[in-house]
Protein backbone atom coordinates (compact mmCIF):
# COMPACT_ATOMS: atom_id res chain seq x y z
CA UNK A 1 0.00 0.00 0.00
CA UNK A 2 1.35 3.55 -0.81
CA UNK A 3 1.64 5.92 1.78
CA UNK A 4 -0.30 9.23 1.90
CA UNK A 5 1.61 11.85 2.87
CA UNK A 6 0.35 14.36 4.91
CA UNK A 7 0.69 17.69 7.72
CA UNK A 8 -0.61 18.32 10.69
CA UNK A 9 -0.63 22.02 12.52
CA UNK A 10 -0.27 22.46 16.18
CA UNK A 11 -2.28 25.53 16.53
CA UNK A 12 -1.98 27.53 20.04
CA UNK A 13 -3.35 30.24 20.98
CA UNK A 14 -1.97 32.66 23.21
CA UNK A 15 -3.35 31.10 26.16
CA UNK A 16 -1.78 27.78 24.93
CA UNK A 17 -4.80 25.94 24.37
CA UNK A 18 -4.25 23.35 20.88
CA UNK A 19 -7.13 23.71 18.24
CA UNK A 20 -8.68 20.36 17.58
CA UNK A 21 -11.10 18.64 15.12
CA UNK A 22 -13.98 16.33 16.15
CA UNK A 23 -14.27 13.94 13.14
CA UNK A 24 -16.11 10.43 12.41
CA UNK A 25 -15.84 7.61 10.63
CA UNK A 26 -18.90 7.62 8.09
CA UNK A 27 -19.95 4.69 8.00
CA UNK A 28 -19.35 3.91 11.75
CA UNK A 29 -20.18 7.48 13.04
CA UNK A 30 -20.03 6.27 16.76
CA UNK A 31 -15.97 5.98 15.90
CA UNK A 32 -15.04 9.85 16.55
CA UNK A 33 -11.64 11.25 17.66
CA UNK A 34 -10.26 14.41 18.08
CA UNK A 35 -7.21 15.57 15.98
CA UNK A 36 -4.96 18.38 14.96
CA UNK A 37 -5.63 20.76 11.42
CA UNK A 38 -3.83 19.06 8.29
CA UNK A 39 -4.38 16.79 5.37
CA UNK A 40 -2.46 15.20 2.41
CA UNK A 41 -0.41 16.84 0.08
CA UNK A 42 -0.58 18.00 -3.14
CA UNK A 43 1.63 16.90 -6.33
CA UNK A 44 4.69 18.67 -5.69
CA UNK A 45 4.35 20.25 -2.49
CA UNK A 46 6.52 20.40 0.34
CA UNK A 47 5.09 19.36 3.95
CA UNK A 48 5.16 23.06 4.99
CA UNK A 49 3.66 23.79 2.12
CA UNK A 50 0.76 21.54 2.87
CA UNK A 51 0.28 22.47 6.29
CA UNK A 52 -0.06 26.07 5.08
CA UNK A 53 -2.33 25.34 2.85
CA UNK A 54 -4.72 22.86 5.55
CA UNK A 55 -4.31 25.42 8.21
CA UNK A 56 -5.60 27.90 6.08
CA UNK A 57 -8.17 25.55 4.22
CA UNK A 58 -9.34 24.17 7.57
CA UNK A 59 -9.60 27.54 9.78
CA UNK A 60 -9.03 30.64 7.16
CA UNK A 61 -5.61 31.11 8.57
CA UNK A 62 -3.05 32.44 6.19
CA UNK A 63 0.79 31.88 6.86
CA UNK A 64 4.07 31.35 4.72
CA UNK A 65 5.29 28.04 4.88
CA UNK A 66 7.87 29.49 6.76
CA UNK A 67 6.21 30.99 9.31
CA UNK A 68 5.35 27.81 10.67
CA UNK A 69 7.76 26.51 13.68
CA UNK A 70 9.01 22.76 12.89
CA UNK A 71 9.30 20.27 11.42
CA UNK A 72 8.12 18.96 15.10
CA UNK A 73 7.86 15.32 14.50
CA UNK A 74 6.99 12.30 12.15
CA UNK A 75 4.03 10.27 12.59
CA UNK A 76 4.11 6.59 10.25
CA UNK A 77 0.36 4.81 11.06
CA UNK A 78 -1.72 2.52 9.04
CA UNK A 79 -5.63 3.13 10.16
CA UNK A 80 -9.26 2.33 9.09
CA UNK A 81 -11.45 4.92 7.54
CA UNK A 82 -14.65 4.26 5.93
CA UNK A 83 -13.76 0.16 5.79
CA UNK A 84 -10.45 1.07 3.69
CA UNK A 85 -6.86 0.72 5.35
CA UNK A 86 -5.26 3.90 5.00
CA UNK A 87 -1.06 4.29 5.50
CA UNK A 88 -0.21 7.94 6.03
CA UNK A 89 3.15 9.51 6.68
CA UNK A 90 2.43 12.80 8.59
CA UNK A 91 4.84 15.99 9.63
CA UNK A 92 3.74 17.88 12.12
CA UNK A 93 4.44 21.69 12.71
CA UNK A 94 3.24 24.55 14.77
CA UNK A 95 1.67 27.63 14.55
CA UNK A 96 0.82 30.47 17.08
CA UNK A 97 -2.18 32.85 16.35
CA UNK A 98 -3.66 35.65 18.25
CA UNK A 99 -6.98 35.34 16.13
CA UNK A 100 -9.53 34.64 16.45
CA UNK A 101 -10.79 31.24 14.38
CA UNK A 102 -13.78 31.45 11.81
CA UNK A 103 -14.38 28.78 10.59
CA UNK A 104 -15.52 28.28 6.69
CA UNK A 105 -16.29 25.19 5.12
CA UNK A 106 -16.76 26.49 1.55
CA UNK A 107 -12.76 24.77 0.36
CA UNK A 108 -13.86 21.57 1.83
CA UNK A 109 -14.39 18.47 0.43
CA UNK A 110 -17.53 16.48 0.89
CA UNK A 111 -15.77 13.89 2.51
CA UNK A 112 -14.39 16.57 5.27
CA UNK A 113 -17.55 18.23 5.36
CA UNK A 114 -19.47 15.11 6.16
CA UNK A 115 -16.59 13.94 8.72
CA UNK A 116 -15.22 17.26 10.48
CA UNK A 117 -18.24 17.88 13.11
CA UNK A 118 -16.87 20.28 15.38
CA UNK A 119 -13.93 22.86 16.24
CA UNK A 120 -12.85 23.39 19.71
CA UNK A 121 -9.64 25.16 21.92
CA UNK A 122 -7.93 22.69 24.32
CA UNK A 123 -6.09 23.19 27.62
CA UNK A 124 -3.17 21.17 29.01
CA UNK A 125 -4.83 20.49 31.41
CA UNK A 126 -8.29 19.01 29.76
CA UNK A 127 -6.07 17.56 27.36
CA UNK A 128 -4.93 15.41 30.65
CA UNK A 129 -7.70 14.45 32.18
CA UNK A 130 -10.50 13.57 28.71
CA UNK A 131 -11.05 10.14 28.14
CA UNK A 132 -11.87 11.40 24.67
CA UNK A 133 -9.31 9.73 21.65
CA UNK A 134 -6.63 12.62 20.69
CA UNK A 135 -4.46 11.93 18.08
CA UNK A 136 -1.31 12.15 17.47
CA UNK A 137 -1.10 10.42 21.56
CA UNK A 138 2.17 12.81 22.10
CA UNK A 139 0.30 16.04 21.57
CA UNK A 140 0.82 16.85 25.09
CA UNK A 141 4.74 16.80 24.47
CA UNK A 142 4.31 18.55 21.22
CA UNK A 143 3.05 21.80 23.10
CA UNK A 144 5.53 21.30 25.73
CA UNK A 145 8.26 21.63 22.89
CA UNK A 146 6.67 24.64 21.42
CA UNK A 147 5.64 26.20 24.63
CA UNK A 148 8.99 26.14 25.43
CA UNK A 149 10.91 26.92 22.59
CA UNK A 150 12.67 23.98 22.13
CA UNK A 151 12.41 22.45 18.97
CA UNK A 152 14.27 19.84 18.22
CA UNK A 153 17.18 19.83 15.40
CA UNK A 154 15.62 16.79 14.11
CA UNK A 155 12.14 16.04 14.12
CA UNK A 156 10.76 13.73 17.19
CA UNK A 157 9.11 10.06 15.83
CA UNK A 158 6.04 10.17 17.67
CA UNK A 159 2.78 7.37 18.00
Amino acid sequence: MKPRKASRVVLLNERDEVLLIRAQDLLTPTHQWWMTCGGGSELGESAAQTAARELAEETGLECEPGELIGPLATRDEVFEFTEKTLHQQETYFAFRTTEDIELEDAVWTDIEKRSLLEFRWWSREELMTTTETIYPKNLLNLMDLVTAGAVPDVPLVID
